[in-house]
């Protein structure tokens, strides 16, 4: 049968319209459709799902996580996220409430709903454990209308919990001794880390006790005896792969393994490590739970746990045989001696080596004719007195680059003469005055080394030089040049203040003090008032009176230290120089520089 264009074009537009007239109604009508939900609230959503696995879970920050996932399934409500992204929130709550030791039976009861609002969703292969691979099937068999499967036990039936590990906890101990924990672990998860958490009575939070590898399938470690008090010592065991993920379990916060704490003696053998010695009792110092005010750090003791092991320079092959708890391993080889322990906080530079520069800014002191040499008397034998300036204060003048007055240089009676005509030509008593005040003085670039004595204390040297000295010739032809010019040499010690604050990063302050040898100069500018050539009138001249002090020097001062990190910091601050010797002429720098430590 032949149909007409007419009639195919008819069939087109009405089938077109059906389908569009159902997908309206379907949108509006159907609970969760596309209308209904919110693209800003879904991905908001899913950043916090993101936050919660992939920051807070990872780093055992459970309740955290728990947070924002219940925050997340809230925002999402009954139809503001699609059906896939509501069941992958409610999977991973009930990771966290397994996997965390939150609840067990809300976190199985998380997957049944997760389950029943997508069946079609699995476990993130990445965060399964025993625990939580069972209560997922168990939630698979509830949530398809089978008989609801109650989630993995957590206890044996008599209180003590079961899992990953292989673990017999101490039948009791005696207070104020530490209660050793060890477990074996034969599953297919690779290990990296084992924590037992744990809580003595009158605490209030569990802590963490890491546990050391021993043999080829156990963990063990010792629970303070600070934190050992009578009454019930609770915790459960915990281990992590290489991602830091919880990969194995014996018990939660909810179900604890628990040893009694005795006052008294406990009978049978004292309880130890596999192959270690029995622990001794702390001292005690009060009966008191180690979170209650007044109690000392450690559960209201003092001394800690007597050392038991070997003795330093005994052969060992862990750190736990040993006394001090250190073995140091020898070269080429499994085995080591027992060593003294060394603590984080003592591993700290003692060599530090660095570069500085500062610049100084001088207190000169007010002179009359700075430029002026002491009168010429043609009858004076005494020749090298006219050598001399007036002032006593250490001024040399320089006119540009030549000594002021100019000198001759040939022989005694030339130079006598020379120094009469260009020093009598100043006039006395008019200009030619320095008022005093400050000046620019020296620019010092020097290297330093120190010796931490302490995690404060520093001692040292600084040795380089002392830029824009004095340029002429006079003041050394005198004897009045600080022989050590231009060198700069220094020994000094640095206090940094804070507690162990060359062990570490961060801001800190210093002071310091010291002595040293170096030349200290400063140029500031005076008007000479000179009788012309024809001795009937006078002009003025500007030149520079120069002030040099030294060779000998002390130094305080103080600023701030920043360590980028503990073997590198950055220095700056304040120096006061009380230079003497021709002159005394204080002078202030600021000082600036880098220090690196080895």
């Amino acid at each position: 049968m032949r149909v007409s264009p007419r009639s195919h074009a008819f069939r087109l537009v009405f089938v077109a319209f059906a389908a569009i007239a159902a997908f309206l109604v379907g949108a509006i009508g159907a609970p969760g459709s596309a209308l209904a939900q919110d693209k800003k609230v879904e991905a908001a959503a899913k950043a916090l799902q993101k936050k919660a696995m992939e920051e807070d879970y990872l780093v055992t920050e459970f309740a955290k996580a728990a947070d924002k996932l219940e925050k997340a399934i809230t925002m999402c409500g009954a139809d503001k996220c699609i059906a896939n992204t509501r069941a992958l929130l409610k999977r991973d709550l009930g990771v966290v409430q397994i996997g965390g030791g939150i609840d067990k039976e809300k976190g199985a009861a998380s997957f049944v709903e997760a389950l029943k609002i997508d069946s079609s969703i699995a476990l993130d292969p990445d965060l399964k454990t025993k625990d939580i691979e069972a209560a997922w099937e168990a939630a698979k068999k509830g949530s398809s209308g089978g008989t609801p499967v109650k989630p993995p036990p957590t206890s044996g039936g008599t209180g003590t919990p079961v899992g990953d590990f292989d673990h017999t906890p101490t039948v009791e101990q005696q207070y104020r001794t530490a209660v050793p924990i060890y477990v074996e672990y034969k599953g297919e998860s690779k290990l990296v880390k084992v924590i037992a958490r744990y809580k003595g009575f009158g605490m209030s939070e569990f802590k963490p006790l890491d546990m050391k590898k021993i043999g080829e399938t156990g963990w063990g470690g010792n629970v303070p005896c600070g934190d050992v008090q009578v009454g019930n010592l609770q915790y459960y065991i915990q281990g992590f792969d290489a991602q830091n993920d919880p990969v194995a379990v014996a018990g939660d916060r909810n179900t604890t393994y628990k040893v009694p704490i005795k006052r008294d003696k406990i009978s049978g053998e004292p309880p130890h490590l596999p192959g270690m010695p029995a622990q001794t009792q702390c001292q005690d110092t009060g009966d008191c739970p180690p979170d209650f005010p007044g109690c000392k750090k450690g559960g209201g003791g003092t001394g800690g746990p007597e050392p038991v092991g070997k003795a330093d320079g005994e052969e060992c092959d862990e750190d736990s045989e040993c006394k001090s708890n250190s073995c140091e391993k020898k070269k080429n080889s499994s085995g080591g001696l027992c060593a003294p322990k060394v603590a984080e906080g003592d591993k700290f530079p003692r060599i530090w080596v660095g570069g500085f520069f500062s610049f100084d800014i001088s207190f000169l002191p007010s002179a009359d004719d700075v430029c002026k040499l002491h009168p010429i008397d043609a009858n004076d034998t005494d020749k090298n007195l006219y050598n001399l300036p007036k002032n006593d204060n250490g001024y040399y003048c320089m006119d540009g680059d030549a000594d002021y007055p100019k000198r001759a240089d040939t022989s005694s009676k030339e130079r006598f003469d020379a120094t009469r005509i260009d020093n009598d030509n100043v006039v006395l008593g008019k200009n030619d005055k320095v008022a005093g005040g400050t000046a620019p003085g020296n620019l010092r670039i020097f290297v330093s080394g120190d010796y931490a004595i302490d995690k404060n204390l520093m001692a040292g040297a600084r040795l380089g030089v002392a830029l824009f000295t004095y340029p002429g010739n006079e003041a050394s032809t005198d004897g009045k040049r600080p022989f050590i010019s231009p060198l700069h040499i220094e020994a000094r010690a640095t206090y940094v203040i804070g507690k162990d604050a060359l062990a570490k990063a961060g801001f800190a302050p210093y002071a310091f003090g010291g002595m040293g040898l170096s030349t200290f100069d400063a140029k500031v500018s005076v008007a000479v008032t000179e009788r012309d050539a024809a001795g009937t009138g006078t002009k003025a001249k500007n030149v520079d009176a120069w002030s040099m002090t030294g060779p000998f020097f002390l130094v305080l001062g103080g600023g701030g230290r920043y360590a980028i990190n503990p073997k590198m910091a950055a220095m700056g601050g304040l120096r006061l120089n009380l230079a003497f010797g021709n002159a005394f002429v204080p002078s202030v720098a600021p000082e600036l520089g880098m220090q690196f430590g080895f």
